[in-house]
Formats: C-alpha cells, structure tokens, sequence
C-alpha cells in the first residue's frame, strides 16, 4: 500500500478506547464493538486479582512463575467481572506465529480444564458458547466481528505475527469458515506497546516497511528504529477488504500505563499477562 493511500484511508479510521471497571476489574475496549448487541469483548487491566508481585495482580497466564492457583482465581475473577463462564473459556496457545484455529464449543476448556489447543496465534468460531482468550504483554491485538454471519475473531500479535499477516489470517479464517464478507466485518486492535517506548534494530524496521510498503517506524538512536505495530495491523485489515470506518486503533500504550497494563519490556521480561476475550452471546 502506498503511503498516500494509507494517509486517505486512516482519516476514516477510528481511534481510543472507552475504559471501565467492574468488580474491581477493568477492561479497554472499543467502542465501535462495544455498541453492538450480540456480542461481549474487552482487553483486561492488571489489577483486581490475587498474585503477588511482579505479577500483581490480575495476572491472566499460566506460563510463567506465578503459582497455578493464583491465575486459576484471577480467571474466576475476569469471568465474573466480564460476565462469561469460566468453563467457555478456550485460549489461545500463541508461539509468535500466524497460524489460526477454528474452535466450537468442543473446545471449552482448552487450556484450562483440558489440554491446550496445537500452537496458534488466532481463534475464530460462530459458536456462541465459547468465549475465545488470548494473551499479551506488549504484543498487539485483534479482535473481528461481523454481526452478519455472527462469528468472532481474536489474535495475538507479536512483531512476528504481525509482520506474518496474522490479522490477514484471522479475516481469511472467518471468510472461509462461515462466509463472512470482509465487508460487514468491524475491527479493533488492542492495548499494545508504542512507536515511541518499541526500539527495534534498523534491519526489522527495513523489513516492516518492505513488507507493508509505507514508513511503519521512525528513526531512533544510531542503528535503531521506533517501531510502530498500529500501522501494519490497520495495512493488513484494510488490504483483507475492511473498511476503514470499521478499524478502530486503541492507542494504548501497555508500556506507558504502568498503573493499569503489564509490559514485557518495561519490567524486563519479569510481569503478568492481560487478556483479551471476545464472545457472542
């Protein structure tokens, strides 16, 4: 996509998010998506939970440190506030890549009660019994969902996945699975590191911009790039057939909000997890 054609379509785009709490809980969402009926999704805030340090509190991922018991509550504690059942609860099992999966209400479970699902980064299904989950502590975010075929998508977006299409992905997952026309599709990204706190070596931020044919970073100190993941993940819906006016980018920098979001750079590899979650009801 060319620079001056990207410049018109993100002029149509939406941008922020509406925050709130509930039971001490609280969620980024985003607004387009939020005024919808039919649907549940949100991004988590790291307090209300019950882990202790560096994992407090509402710590959402039972890959690091933090005992099970304290991440199984802190899920009973989402699913409360969030208002979905803890046993609809399927994850993701990211590896930093662009695979996605299509799940049904089989796969309730997957990851918490069960065992996890084969590695995927994405999630779709059309199944209003399974609320797809996945994980992130600077990686970006996507969440899909068109009100015509009533079906949902959700990614987890590292550098990889993102220079990899996964959001390209997750729409062609929907349009193959149940019909979906890009068209009616509504998008949103999540809370995610910025351009101004991502440093990145200069040879990554070549191949971004190789990639995505416009400038997605800004130059930083000698041999260093700030990288910006907003820009290729609006690139890549929009070159999937999503309208602009159906992108919303949070702006949400998880390493500026240290009060309410985890960073995996800014504690240096030693924090909790967020979760997003998307569901039909």
């Amino acid at each position: 996509m060319r620079q001056a054609e990207y410049e018109a379509f993100a002029a149509r785009i939406h941008h922020g998010y509406e925050y709130g709490e509930n039971d001490g809980v609280g969620f980024f969402r985003a607004v387009a998506l939020s005024k919808l009926p039919g649907l549940l999704h949100g991004f988590t805030a790291r307090m209300g939970g019950v882990s202790a340090p560096p994992f407090d509190s509402l710590n959402l991922t039972f890959g690091k440190v933090d005992a099970r018991e304290n991440v199984e509550r802190n899920f009973e504690i989402f699913c409360k506030a969030a208002n979905v059942p803890y046993e609809s609860l399927c994850i993701i099992n990211f590896e930093h890549g662009t695979h996605v999966a299509a799940v049904t209400h089989a796969d309730c479970g997957r990851g918490f009660s069960i065992e996890a699902l084969p590695p995927c980064d994405g999630l779709v299904t059309n199944d209003p019994e399974v609320t797809l989950v996945s994980s992130h502590a600077d990686c970006g975010a996507f969440f899909l969902y068109d009100p015509v075929r009533r079906a949902i998508g959700i990614a987890h977006a590292g550098w990889k996945g993102m220079l990899g299409r996964i959001g390209k992905n997750l729409v062609e997952a929907m349009v193959n699975n149940y019909g979906s026309n890009p068209g009616d599709i509504i998008a949103s990204n999540g809370p995610c590191i910025c351009r101004d706190c991502y440093e990145v070596d200069a040879t990554l931020a070549a191949q971004f911009e190789a990639e995505f044919g416009l400038d997605c970073s800004a130059q930083g100190k000698p041999g260093k790039h700030q990288l910006d993941l907003e820009i290729p993940a609006a690139v890549q819906l929009l070159e999937a057939g999503i309208l602009p006016e159906h992108i919303t980018l949070m702006h949400a920098c998880t390493f500026e909000l240290p009060e309410f979001l985890f960073s995996h750079r800014r504690a240096r590899g030693t924090t909790g997890d967020m979760a997003g979650f998307i569901k039909l009801v």
